[in-house]
């Protein structure tokens, strides 16, 4: 790669925006550079399952000729973006990480990626998953296993593990992910990238494989501004909380956070509570108050399942994810050879019943309950985003981690309370990244970007991985 291809892999989308509609730089040549650091770096990390270069080149030539023409921008103008490849996308492959759909290309966009490319933002390529967001592991039977820049011996978290890599290899300023227990956060704090799970309804998700009621499609990036910048694309308007952009730099003067190091249960890594723990009290820095009150916040690991997969069926006016759709499960299990193992066990789990429903609701509310008492006296609560740095790549299709809870311990609560929250990188432990989890009630995202933000600024982050591959 020459020094060109290189400076613009670590340029924030907000800066290359600001060139693009000035003149200064051409998305052609962006994007040029962009699939030149992919051919390079993605087979060592394979972090994309499509790369849709033609695609993009003739979408960046149409964008500096709109520049030249005086057309009006929009503030994603001339930016590559990647998506996590359970989102549809019209003319270009949408797998779900499954060999079932491995030939499906749909004929439209998903409702956010209409906005994006409204927006101007240009779909450079899909990126690694399990198949159907059902792992630990973004690896699947489409394609290798996606690698963690840090050391690619480890794992790139799930299940935007795809999308956490080409933004912390500085193969795109952007990604899209989606998390419904952490899938955003988990591998953004593994890979050493910003990820912000917006609250549930907030970012519309018509056209995915991975719809939950508790799930949302989130920004992943390496700037928290950019974050702030793609979040007020991807919103629905009527839900947004405010201007993200315009509140990010009001900062945290006066703010309260209460800081967890394992919600009184977790059993994790005390290197990695120390950094986290650290990361949060420089928010006093920034004029924020920052306690340690004694927080126990029920496991509800052993509920969630349970609560996620019945709450379509028992819940009113609730649409069924696109997983458990007859649609889905009839194209699914006519060849169930094609499915990750255990996979096609989980498709024809039976359903739980409404007893079973009500049990872990009742488990999940108190939860809910237990995080609503720390929020009538604080604005946000900070604790790691994971239990332990990114663990090495076991054999075959063994999970990562040492026992069940696929690596949510810290992150799945805020799905089943339906709030919101960011995963800030904050240090190294092992020389591999460690995250911060900024939690906050429904619909508060503008505090949780401007306690990321505050912090961002009182501790930069390197934004360059060792790239040891």
């Amino acid at each position: 790669m020459d020094k060109v291809t290189d400076a613009l892999a670590w340029l924030p989308a907000w800066h290359l925006v600001n060139e693009i509609t000035r003149g200064n730089l051409s998305a052609e040549t962006l994007v040029g550079a962009t699939l030149e650091r992919i051919a390079s770096l993605d087979p060592q990390l394979h972090s994309f399952i499509t790369v849709a270069g033609e695609q993009a080149l003739e979408q960046a030539r149409a964008a500096d000729a709109a520049v030249r023409n005086g057309q009006l921008p929009g503030p994603l103008h001339g930016v590559p973006i990647a998506l996590k490849d359970d989102i549809w996308t019209r003319g270009i492959p949408s797998t779900g990480g499954s060999l079932v759909y491995r030939d499906f290309t749909p004929s439209r966009d998903a409702a956010l990626v209409e906005r994006l490319r409204a927006a101007g933002a240009i779909i450079i390529g899909k990126t690694q998953l399990p198949e159907f967001a059902m792992w630990p592991r973004s690896v699947n039977r489409i394609g290798e296993e996606a690698r963690n820049p840090y050391d690619p011996r480890r794992i790139s978290g799930a299940s935007s593990g795809g999308s956490g890599v080409c933004v912390a290899a500085g193969m795109t300023p952007l990604a899209v992910g989606s998390d419904g227990g952490g899938s955003v956060r988990i591998p953004s704090a593994l890979n050493g990238v910003f990820g912000l799970h917006p609250t549930p309804g907030s970012v519309p998700d018509q056209g995915t494989f991975s719809y939950s009621p508790h799930a949302s499609l989130g920004p992943m990036t390496r700037d928290v501004r950019d974050a702030a910048l793609l979040l007020q694309v991807m919103a629905d308007p009527q839900r947004q909380s405010g201007d993200y952009l315009a509140e990010l730099d009001r900062g945290v003067k006066g703010l309260r956070v209460a800081w967890t190091g394992n919600f009184g249960w977790i059993a994790a890594d005390p290197r990695v509570i120390a950094t986290a723990r650290a990361a949060a009290f420089r928010l006093t820095e920034a004029g924020a108050t920052v306690e340690e009150p004694a927080i126990h916040i029920d496991d509800i690991w052993p509920a969630f399942g349970i609560y996620t997969r019945g709450y379509a069926l028992y819940e009113p006016d609730v649409a069924l994810p696109y997983v458990q759709s007859q649609e889905n499960l009839a194209k699914c299990l006519r060849d169930p050879e094609l499915l990750m193992p255990g996979v096609a066990q989980l498709l024809q789990a039976p359903l739980p019943s409404a007893a079973e429903y009500r049990e872990a609701k009742a488990m999940t509310a108190a939860a809910q309950q237990q995080l609503n008492r720390i929020f009538a006296s604080h604005d946000v609560i900070c604790s790691p985003t994971m239990a332990v740095v990114a663990p090495p790549i076991p054999a075959g299709w063994a999970q990562p981690y040492d026992d069940d809870h696929m690596g949510t311990h810290y992150t799945s609560v805020v799905n089943v309370s339906h709030g919101t929250a960011a995963s800030f990188p904050c240090g190294l432990v092992d020389d591999l990244p460690v995250g911060l989890q900024v939690i906050a009630p429904a619909g508060q995202e503008s505090i949780v970007l401007r306690m990321c933000r505050a912090l961002e600024l009182i501790q930069p982050w390197s934004t360059r991985p060792p790239l040891r591959c």
